[in-house]
């Protein structure tokens, strides 16, 4: 082997070991990047879940709080019937023996009149209304269709006269708990003395409706405020309400429509009326 040769056999031997020291040099930059890229995610990984278990404990110590305050919350409720009781042994209490000897003048709104009617207690929603409700108050009237001498009786109509009603007082009771035991006398009672807060032009309308008709409460809840346009009570108008709600069509007849005379008895004689030169004989 010339001397040729083995330089460039000591040529190629020397570029494989830089090849291999830098393939080695290469590997570990690439090892030592991705370890220190591993530790810097691991360090954020743990960051966020530090912040992640504060913000889990913050959480868990107001839902705490909050139970402990609807703990306590219950608990007052519960005492409340035994306060309650307490203060009727004690004979009512200075705040009810003033509320009882206020005047009814004082408790009726502006613009409003105190007016009581005598009600049945199943209609007075079983006897379940207390001064200060809110009711509806519902008619069932007898329409006359015929003249005052005819025999025709007129037809049954229900409807609901007046919306948001003020009751006042209940019997003598301007301020009612209503407790078991008052709801129980009431149901037994057989009617009871309701007064409401009406305008006067409401006043003379419902005492007329009470006159000719029977009237019933339908019991609002406290903080409904809106009242409707509603359609008298037929069979036409439940056939309809049905047939709508439910799909089922009520088989009623319609109503026979009934045609009387306008004229009167009196026979006409026929006239004969002469005229000469423009005037009448």
């Amino acid at each position: 082997m010339n001397m040729e040769n083995r330089k460039q056999i000591a040529m190629i031997a020397g570029a494989l070991a830089l090849g291999i020291v830098a393939a080695f040099l290469m590997g570990t930059h690439i090892q030592n990047s991705v370890e220190t890229q591993t530790r810097e995610i691991a360090k954020t990984y743990e960051q966020q879940k530090g912040a992640m278990a504060k913000e889990m404990a913050m959480v868990k110590k107001e839902l705490l709080a909050a139970r402990q305050e609807r703990a306590e919350l219950a608990n007052q409720l519960q005492t409340i019937p035994q306060q309650i009781k307490a203060v009727k042994a004690q004979g009512g209490g200075p705040a009810q023996d003033d509320s009882q000897k206020m005047a009814l003048s004082v408790l009726t709104p502006p613009g409003k009149r105190a007016l009581t009617i005598m009600i049945d207690s199943l209609s007075a929603v079983g006897g379940l209304i207390n001064p200060g409700d809110s009711v509806d108050i519902i008619a069932h009237l007898k329409v006359s269709e015929g003249e005052k001498d005819s025999e025709d009786k007129g037809k049954s109509v229900t409807t609901v006269l007046f919306q948001k009603i003020q009751v006042l007082a209940v019997n003598t009771n301007f301020v009612d708990i209503g407790t078991a035991k008052d709801y129980a006398e009431r149901q037994t009672t057989r009617s009871l003395n309701v007064t409401l807060a009406v305008t006067p032009e409401e006043a003379g309308l419902l005492t007329f409706a009470q006159t000719n008709g029977k009237l019933q409460m339908a019991l609002r809840s406290p903080g409904e405020e809106q009242t409707e346009i509603l359609e008298v009570a037929s069979w036409e108008s439940l056939s309809d309400f049905v047939l709508e709600k439910q799909g089922t069509e009520l088989p009623i007849e319609e109503e026979k429509t009934v045609i009387r005379p306008t004229g009167t008895d009196k026979k006409f004689e026929p006239v004969i009326q002469i005229f000469r030169g423009g005037k009448e004989l």
